[in-house]
């Protein structure tokens, strides 16, 4: 028999691959980024125009907080004027005034805040002295130009027809 050897056999060392490193990265690396950019990129645009379409709102609401109590019924009126100018064509409520001004109001919010009061605004914007709580008349502003602005896409509703 042959005797076996205490001396290992000569064999070379291992020889390990490079660990992978993260560049070059892959296509789909490349894509998830790009998309990633897109959406941050959308989300800041929406948010900048979100923000400027509602600075009319805001500055009028501001100007308007009944707690502050320096409005009087014509400033008040003058300055919901002046938002729905920022909202609405010039073209589309211009010319109103009176009983046709109040009515387009009303019609934007869906509901009576100006028709009802209409002798009330018309004592409180031409008389010096006014007989009218001038506080409410200021609310119906502030909830109209909160309510009201910006305008909402209305969907035509045909009741009765078919």
């Amino acid at each position: 028999m042959q005797e076996k050897s205490s001396t290992p056999l000569q064999l070379s060392d291992l020889h390990l691959p490079d660990v992978p490193s993260w560049l070059p990265l892959a296509w789909g690396w490349w894509a998830s980024i790009g998309a990633i950019v897109v959406v941050i990129i959308i989300v800041l645009l929406v948010v900048r125009w979100k923000r400027k379409r509602l600075a009319p709102k805001k500055t009028a609401l501001r100007l308007l907080t009944p707690s502050l109590g320096l409005q009087t019924p014509s400033s008040a009126i003058e300055l919901l004027r002046q938002a729905a100018f920022c909202y609405y064509p010039r073209e589309q409520i211009a010319h109103l005034t009176g009983k046709d001004w109040y009515a387009f109001l009303d019609d934007q919010v869906g509901r009576p805040l100006f028709v009802p009061h209409e002798t009330q605004w018309q004592q409180a914007l031409y008389q010096k002295q006014s007989t009218v709580d001038s506080n409410v008349l200021i609310e119906d502003c502030y909830q109209w130009i909160n309510d009201a602005l910006p305008p909402k896409k209305r969907r035509s509703v045909n009741v009765g027809k078919h």
